[in-house]
């Protein structure tokens, strides 16, 4: 029996990571709240990941989040680069299904990658995945 009040399980995890996920594309929130509630999502997701939500899911979800972050938010919240960066060194290791979620969520981040090399090599890894 588990006992009541421990987050443990994946969908404990999943649950406050669709709960905190939801604060942060709540437009009517300050930028500095959903921020916070953006680093509790991403939080929820890699406990979720290590109780038993499969990584590309996780990795995927993870993706999305921090380029909603830096779309609504700006790069003073997320770094485009740094995203930029971790989706090229993760990216690939993603099923077909899951690259064609990151790339979707990124493409419209592309533009704001200051790094000329790092943007001309993500945009051919997001127009690969259609």
């Amino acid at each position: 029996m588990r006992s009541v009040g421990v987050v443990g399980d994946a969908n404990d995890w999943e649950w406050v990571r669709v709960l905190a996920q939801g604060r942060v594309y709540d437009e009517d929130r300050a930028a500095v709240n959903r921020l916070a509630w953006a680093a509790v999502a991403l939080a929820a997701s890699h406990g979720g990941e290590r109780s038993g939500v499969r990584r590309a899911r996780a990795v995927a979800d993870r993706f999305a989040l921090r380029a909603r972050v830096v779309r609504s938010l700006g790069a003073w919240a997320a770094d485009p680069d740094v995203l930029a960066a971790d989706v090229m060194a993760e990216g690939e290791g993603l099923s077909g299904r899951y690259e064609k979620l990151v790339a979707r969520a990124v493409r419209d981040v592309v533009g704001q990658v200051r790094d000329e090399g790092l943007r001309e090599r993500v945009e051919g890894w997001v127009e690969a995945r259609g």
